[in-house]
């Protein structure tokens, strides 16, 4: 309906909805969903608690025809492979995971470390509020910075069934 030069009312016609998102320069909120159960269908994950979280993001895509705030749309692929790194089970420098993974040192700080941290203190720790965001990372397997061991006496260690033994006599001759 027209008044003077008001529109009142206007409709969009669901068959060109497709139609309308292009107009205006925008993906069709329904090929985002699609490409994003696409892209979480591809990814399998050995770790329990990260294959809950895909499968959980499924079914709200699925239901919810839109995506939540663990997964957004712009980081998803990003977020998935953080994910599959940490279900590696090997420990990770930050910024070696973030140039591993993005090329660039910095890009997992600054766009999505925020959503991990939420992401594994939903899926995987209790009483998460008790930790700070570096001990939540530390919890699978990516540290801020190495960490340094200090032990005094003697000691051996086993790597990969080798043993290897720290002495006090082992150790004077290393530094000297």
């Amino acid at each position: 309906m027209r008044s003077g030069n008001i529109l009142k009312e206007i409709w969009l016609e669901k068959e060109n909805v497709s139609k309308a998102y292009q107009i205006v320069g925008k993906k069709d909120i329904k090929d985002l969903n699609n490409n994003m159960l696409k892209t979480l269908r591809q990814y399998s994950f050995r770790q329990e608690w990260i294959e809950k979280f895909k499968n959980d993001m499924i079914c709200y895509v699925e239901e919810k025809h839109k995506t939540n705030n663990l997964l957004p749309y712009k980081f998803a692929s990003d977020i998935l492979k953080v994910l599959k790194k940490i279900d590696s089970e090997r420990e990770i420098l930050k910024r070696v995971l973030s140039i591993n993974c993005f090329g660039d040192s910095k890009y997992f700080e600054r766009n999505i470390e925020h959503i991990i941290v939420r992401i594994i203190k939903k899926y995987l720790l209790e009483n998460a509020e008790e930790y700070m965001d570096e001990d939540v990372l530390l919890e699978v397997g990516i540290s801020k910075y190495p960490e340094v061991l200090e032990f005094c006496g003697d000691l051996d260690v086993f790597i990969k069934d080798e043993k290897i033994e720290y002495k006090e006599l082992t150790m004077r001759e290393l530094y000297q």
